[in-house]
């Protein structure tokens, strides 16, 4: 049967099949390596592993409603550096996500859905803005540049004995209010969230907002930026259902299984798109794609991440506007249809791109960094949104170039080692 190279669900690279040398059979290193190997592709061990959870959690007695703390293991990355390379971008990108994003330590589970255990950090908050602030320096008199960072799934955790993270929250994105330049815009994503708290916000078996949450979110923006949002009922609404979405894949909680999300999408009436995706480094080898795509978990906002997505539409008003996100912005950017000609989507986890350049060529009117907590909480990550500044251009048939002759020299010199090793 044809064998898989990943498990998403389990976040980790499955076992390949160990080498037949004589050094490994004497070690017990090859036996070893087959079982885990069997282990890792006997035949439908998705459904075995399925059932396995399912049996677990129908031992024993169960309360109504009764609360649960799950504990995760961050995954290790250094075995999975050259993932993107070997797999599917799709299914590479959404294991990626759902480590670098999703993780937090420990997990509350109430009633079938997941919150994660952490609130920000009010000490970092100045790190971020210190980033907006040399980019509107960058920009002064050419482009606006607007703070739209969501809060955390915490935040709306409906039990009292959990309001601490809804204050934590509160403070760590109002720190970044404090520490941005006059002249720098800050929506208040949170203010705007909280005042609809009882609603379908977040999904509850993954770590992004929904298409209503990313909606409220626009509308904290437009406050900012002086624009008149579209309102909710006016737009076309879609529904899927069966969603389970990166934390169940963490959590693998049989009460998160049993209540599925359902992915809602909003489209705003009377818009025309054309959507373009690029490779990291330039604009060569362009592919299309859609602002909504027929799916039913959450790639259906823009179809996924890509490291530059251009976004025409036939609101003919001159205006521009780039967003620099993580995947929560995903759902978020499809809002701004409705009030800007272009839109161009720079994902600061893979673009390579020039971002002041992309907005000076483009005379791009304004800049956004809409995004999840996680993102603005790391200096790494606030790292490669500040490095998007000084990218310097390269050639991406350059780059793929280098990377072809890199890997012949890596095998020369692994087939070298082994030789020497051997003599």
């Amino acid at each position: 049967m044809e064998k898989e190279e990943i498990s998403i669900s389990e976040k980790r690279t499955l076992s390949t099949f160990p080498e037949i040398t004589w050094e490994n059979y004497i070690s017990g290193k090859l036996t070893k390596g087959i079982n885990t190997y069997i282990n890792d592709h006997f035949p439908f061990r998705s459904y075995a592993v399925r059932f396995t959870e399912s049996f677990r959690y129908n031992l024993g007695f169960r309360l109504q409603n009764a609360q649960k703390i799950v504990v995760v293991e961050k995954p290790k990355m250094e075995d999975n550096s050259d993932l993107a390379e070997n797999l599917d971008s799709a299914a590479a990108k959404q294991y990626l996500d759902g480590i670098d994003e999703a993780y937090s330590g420990s997990m509350l589970i109430l009633d079938g859905k997941v919150y994660t255990q952490n609130a920000g950090n009010p000490a970092v908050s100045p790190y971020f803005s210190k980033m907006l602030n040399l980019y509107a320096d960058s920009l002064q008199g050419k482009a606006r540049v607007f703070s739209c960072v969501a809060p955390l799934s915490s935040a709306f955790i409906p039990l009292p004995e959990y309001e601490h993270y809804s204050k934590r929250n509160e403070e760590t994105l109002l720190a970044i209010k404090a520490n941005l330049n006059p002249g720098v815009y800050f929506a208040d994503v949170f203010t705007e969230m909280n005042q609809h708290y009882n609603e379908y916000l977040w999904y509850g078996s993954d770590h992004h907002w929904t298409g209503l949450g990313a909606y409220y979110g626009y509308v904290a923006f437009c406050k900012a930026a002086g624009i008149t949002p579209v309102p909710l009922t006016s737009m076309e609404k879609k529904v899927k259902s069966g969603f389970l979405g990166s934390l169940y894949e963490l959590t693998r909680d049989q009460s998160v299984r049993d209540r599925p999300d359902l992915v809602e999408t909003y489209i705003p009436p009377g818009i025309e798109t054309q959507a373009v995706r690029y490779n990291p480094y330039d604009f060569k080898y362009p592919q299309k794609t859609r602002v909504f795509c027929n799916s039913a978990n959450y790639s259906t906002f823009i179809c996924g991440d890509a490291p530059l997505i251009k976004i025409t539409t036939n609101v003919k008003n001159g205006k521009k506007i780039a967003v620099v996100k993580n995947s929560m912005g995903n759902a978020f950017v499809v809002y701004l249809i409705s009030h800007y000609e272009e839109i161009y989507v720079v994902d600061f986890r893979y673009s390579k791109h020039n971002l002041l350049k992309i907005m000076n060529d483009a005379q791009v009117n304004d800049l956004v960094f809409a995004m999840g907590m996680y993102g603005a909480m790391s200096r790494g990550t606030i790292g490669m949104m500040r490095n998007l500044a000084y990218n310097k251009n390269q050639d991406y048939d350059e780059v793929l170039k280098r990377e072809r002759e890199q890997k012949i020299l890596d095998s020369i010199n692994s087939i070298q080692d082994t030789v020497i090793v051997e003599n």
